[in-house]
């Protein structure tokens, strides 16, 4: 009898449960769960966005520090404006040089097989090159 009264009262308390669950309105935690759910989106979007600026302003400020300590080597002083752009692979390269001296020949040469940006993308302050 202990049995059958123990058995009977879990699920009579089963049946309170599950009623209790089917009268829940979860309408609400679905749409407060979709709204968190496009929030996170929305911020890692601008994380993305953030990282993917700081990450080109890092490769143009080094590239511009590198050629200005090889045109040093070579006595002269300048102050480069790289441009960069992104490849395929979501990676910003630099690829193009504005510079503010008149063109050397072997500063050129340097920028072109070190840094793979090519003489027509070399810019100087006068003409020549």
């Amino acid at each position: 009898m202990k049995k059958i009264a123990g058995v009977t009262g879990g699920l009579v308390l089963l049946l309170v449960v599950l009623r209790g669950i089917v009268r829940l309105d979860l309408s609400n935690i679905r749409l407060s769960y979709d709204s968190c759910a496009r929030e996170i989106s929305r911020q890692m979007e601008r994380y993305r966005e953030k990282n993917r600026s700081q990450l080109e302003e890092l490769i143009a400020h080094r590239t511009a520090a590198y050629i200005s300590e090889q045109a040093q080597s070579l006595g002269l002083s300048c102050t480069p404006q790289v441009q960069t752009a992104w490849t395929e692979e979501d990676i910003p390269v630099p690829t193009g040089v504005i510079l503010d001296i008149p063109y050397h020949a072997e500063l050129g040469e340097i920028i072109e097989r070190n840094l793979g940006i090519k003489a027509e993308k070399q810019v100087w302050s006068t003409s020549e090159g």
